[in-house]
């Protein structure tokens, strides 16, 4: 009998240190997506002038749909950093440097 196969303890828990980690993660990477589609959103609004679809109910929910797939996009591909600073800290704050 072989030790390492009687014990399977510690890879189950590396597993779950890593899913909980990919979790982590997704959860900023999504986090930034919000905030990139708010911000996208935002500046819209700012532009009074352009809009080729017109006012429309329509084209208010086409918008927030470009809006958040833009968002996602964005996010998906390396972000502006703030996912990447919001895992820092938090991993910080997990081992006790905040």
């Amino acid at each position: 009998m072989i030790v390492k196969d009687a014990v399977p303890l510690p890879v189950s828990v590396n597993n779950m240190k890593n899913a909980s980690q990919e979790k982590l993660k997704k959860a900023c990477a999504d986090f930034e997506s919000i905030f990139l589609s708010y911000m996208l959103k935002t500046m819209r609004a700012g532009v009074s002038g352009i809009d080729p679809v017109g006012k429309s109910h329509e084209s208010k929910i086409l918008y927030a749909m470009l809006d958040e797939k833009l968002s996602d996009e964005i996010a998906e591909s390396g972000g502006i950093g703030l996912a990447n600073v919001f895992l820092d800290k938090l991993e910080e704050r997990k081992q006790g440097g905040i």
